[in-house]
């Protein structure tokens, strides 16, 4: 072979390797104040400042702490598992944020806080913080279930990774469950999930061995399979899965359903 096809190939074959070496997937970039042992984060408000002093606990975990004057926080120790991350300051809406403790995902959590608006009495901000307080608490129960059973968190950080098209391509693959778009004219636009599963607490009303559907709920509301395909993932703040549990605290269950599938947005 000739000097100058070697000398081609040689270039070809570097060429090839840069290319592919590109389109590795990064790792993703740790917090230089993260540590296995610690969950650490900031408090920004609507413009991006950073904000000193703002009250950052894990609901139902006990564990708190206060922001520095750059907005960082840090919880040493912090329960292992699905947490519900609450930060809080006087004349701000409370933020909540679902994350799973011991994730690669929350090297960092990122909370933003924004004002009440000025029209709002005191009291009307004061029953709305502890309302959002309530609610935390209520979800971190919920998410306890989930150290203890099957089920699975999507937290924010993962929806925004997977960005999926749709509800259905986000949770395929939960083990417990199967999901389907609908089929037939009368199914047309549905998102349909069953459990496969028996477990403690589950009367399956499908005698056939079809499994038993799972309901939907969008904010804590129960809505039907028609809506759910409709909706769009990246408006998503987390999505809870529970293929075989009835009872969820704070969430109204049907009988014929058998496990739940709840939507949190952004709105709240």
């Amino acid at each position: 072979m000739s000097r100058p096809m070697i000398l081609l190939r040689a270039s070809l074959c570097l060429l090839v390797g840069a290319t592919l070496a590109e389109a590795q997937p990064r790792p993703r970039t740790a917090s230089p104040d993260a540590r296995p042992d610690m969950l650490v984060g900031t408090v920004v408000d609507a413009i991006g400042r950073p904000m000193a002093d703002v009250d950052v606990y894990l609901a139902r975990a006990g564990q708190r702490t206060r922001t520095d004057a750059r907005g960082v926080w840090r919880i040493v120790d912090p329960p292992a598992g699905p947490q519900v991350v609450v930060a809080r300051s006087i004349g701000y809406v409370p933020f909540l944020r679902e994350v799973v403790v011991g994730s690669a995902a929350n090297d960092s959590v990122h909370l933003l806080l924004r004002r009440y608006p000025r029209t709002l009495s005191a009291v009307e901000i004061t029953a709305r913080t502890n309302a959002a307080a309530a609610s935390a608490e209520v979800l971190a129960e919920r998410l306890m279930q989930l150290k203890v059973g099957a089920g699975r968190l999507y937290t924010r950080d993962q929806i925004l990774d997977q960005r999926p098209y749709s509800i259905a391509e986000l949770i395929q693959g939960v083990p417990g469950i199967m999901v389907r778009r609908g089929r037939s004219d009368e199914e047309r636009g549905q998102v349909i999930a069953t459990s496969l599963r028996a477990g403690t607490g589950i009367m399956n009303p499908n005698a056939d061995g079809s499994g038993c559907p799972l309901q939907f709920y969008l904010d804590n509301t129960p809505i039907d399979n028609e809506g759910v395909g409709q909706l769009d993932p990246m408006t998503f703040r987390s999505v809870e899965v529970y293929p075989n549990t009835v009872l969820l605290p704070g969430l109204p269950m049907r009988p014929d359903r058998c496990g739940a599938i709840i939507i949190n947005t952004m709105r709240r």
